[in-house]
């Protein structure tokens, strides 16, 4: 795989994970630029289609529902992971509009703000 860029939705596997953390083959989208993703290592919010009552009650989830992307669910912000794509074998698929990694990015802000 080239290497991903910013907005990229890339397949890959999340073993081993444990406690919350999502286990198994995932879609994911990457948040950090090409640039950082050139050392092998991209950080990344994992997609699923499963329910998520707790992550939808922190307000922590960005829905692909009707944003013109193949790949659906909803994005978990709240599950950021800094993972070595090449060892993991990712496989870019596509990626989202800016209005999608724009709302994600202003979650990951609120998330990690002091305010």
């Amino acid at each position: 795989m080239n290497v991903p860029n910013r907005g990229d939705i890339i397949h890959l596997q999340f073993d081993p994970a444990s406690g919350q953390e999502m286990q198994g083959e995932h879609y994911a989208l990457v948040v950090s630029n090409y640039h950082f993703n050139r050392s092998g290592l991209a950080f990344v919010c994992p997609i699923s289609q499963g329910n998520a009552q707790y992550a939808r009650s922190l307000g922590t989830l960005v829905t692909l529902m009707g944003c013109g992307t193949h790949t659906q669910g909803a994005i978990h912000c709240h599950q950021l992971k800094s993972l070595d794509w090449k060892i993991r074998q990712a496989k870019r698929k596509e990626s989202v509009p800016d209005f999608i990694l724009d709302d994600v990015q202003a979650r990951l802000d609120a998330i990690l703000s002091e305010e």
